[in-house]
């Protein structure tokens, strides 16, 4: 019986793989609620891709190539650097080596969640997908920052990476949004493409991490000179 059961469902999922349009990129999400969320945030290029349809839906591979500690990997491996681009003190190499020896690190399968001090991140790998398009899987990943005594105000990076066999994982920021409260602020959108300096920019203040909204003054300097972009290969 559990045989004849495994086979009906192999063929509803060979049934359902044969459905899915020849253009159309799988996406395995770890994390469903959290890709919606994302596909919702990133509507125009998710669609682009083939990633979703026009309702939100998407294609999973029939065989899974989910990793099965991405949260572990994630701190020992991803780089902060995309949190500090400006920084004028040495960032550390990696989330991992950030960390004091008081700090707390907790490992969920393909989510981590480190506190040190008021200090809070949570790394989750949200979907692993084929973003570029050449043929290699690639992960989208959710950085959230913030501090433990506000959970309702914090920053959310949207990140691909597309280089998984660095020692050191080097991420593409795609969005930047701050919550507060209920409040939801896009602070920087790349996501189609375009690599643009966020206007928004954490800073290292000795083992202190400080989020800094901009000012008036630089914000009507960067409207004046207009926005530097970079074109990638994340808009194939």
């Amino acid at each position: 019986m559990k045989k004849l059961c495994a086979c009906l469902a192999f063929s509803a999922c060979l049934g359902l793989a044969s459905c899915a349009p020849q253009d159309c990129r799988m996406v395995d999400a770890l994390n469903g609620g959290q890709f919606v969320a994302m596909s919702r945030a990133m509507r125009p290029v998710m669609l682009k891709k083939n990633m979703v349809d026009a309702e939100g839906n998407w294609y999973s591979p029939l065989f899974a190539s989910r990793p099965s500690d991405a949260g572990k990997t994630l701190v020992d491996r991803l780089s902060p650097a995309f949190r500090f681009p400006h920084s004028k003190v040495a960032v550390a190499p990696t989330f991992r080596a950030m960390l004091t020896p008081e700090a707390k690190v907790k490992l969920e399968g393909s989510r981590a969640v480190m506190e040190d001090g008021m200090n809070r991140v949570e790394l989750e790998l949200v979907a692993v997908t084929d973003w570029n398009n050449d043929g290699v899987d690639d992960w989208l990943v959710l950085c959230r920052s913030g501090y433990s005594d506000t959970p309702r105000r914090f920053r959310e990076y949207y990140l691909v990476i597309i280089d998984l066999k660095a020692p050191v994982l080097q991420p593409y920021v795609l969005m930047v949004l701050d919550h507060v409260y209920n409040r939801v602020t896009v602070q920087s959108d790349a996501s189609a493409g375009e690599l643009a300096e966020s206007n928004a920019v954490e800073y290292v203040q000795g083992q202190a991490v400080v989020t800094q909204a901009p000012d008036r003054g630089s914000m009507q300097k960067k409207l004046e000179e207009g926005s530097r972009l970079k074109e990638t290969s994340l808009s194939r």
